[in-house]
Parts: C-alpha cells; structure tokens; sequence
C-alpha cells in the first residue's frame, strides 16, 4: 500500500490529525494486542499534539493504562531541564 501525503493549513489542523490517528491506532492496537506502544518524538514539534491528547475529546477516549511510552530520541539531560524531551511530554501530556 502506497503512504498516504495529506496537506494541512496549521498546526492545528496537523495536531487534530495526528490526535485522531493517537487515538484510532491506539483503539485497534488495544483491541488486538492488548497494547499500545509509542515511541515520541521530542523538540517542540509535538507539543500541541500531546497537550491536545490530554484534553477529555481524545483523552477519554483511550485505555491508558494499557499505553506504554518509549522516547526515541531523549537529551542526555536531567528529567527537569529545559532542554528535556521528557520534561515537555510530562507537562503537555503525560502529568494529565
């Protein structure tokens, strides 16, 4: 099957869309394997991503204690620094 290449306006739209495909894989993956796993990207790119996934619309709508996280690409920083991808996942997302 060939990618699909889909154009959004913002980052809004880009946000919606990747919370909606968060949501509907981690619906199908649960329902089929028992879990969902992710790998998260860091840098500020997904940040209104995550921060939209905490919100009830989407975070209501998955089974989180059956999510496990993995960082792809963590700072060798401490967790509280700036620079930490995992600092922005715990604010935006995973703190909620």
């Amino acid at each position: 099957m060939p990618p699909t290449i889909r154009i959004l306006a913002d980052k809004e739209q880009v946000s919606q869309a990747g919370a909606d495909g968060f949501v509907r894989t981690a619906e199908q993956a649960i329902a089929e394997r028992g879990q969902f796993v992710v790998a998260l990207s860091g840098g500020s790119t997904p940040q209104h991503l995550f921060e939209m996934l905490a919100e009830p619309l989407f975070r209501d709508r998955v089974d989180w204690q059956h999510v496990h996280f993995f960082w792809g690409d963590e700072r060798s920083v401490p967790p509280d620094n700036a620079e930490s991808n995992y600092r922005m996942a715990h604010e935006a997302l995973l703190s909620k």
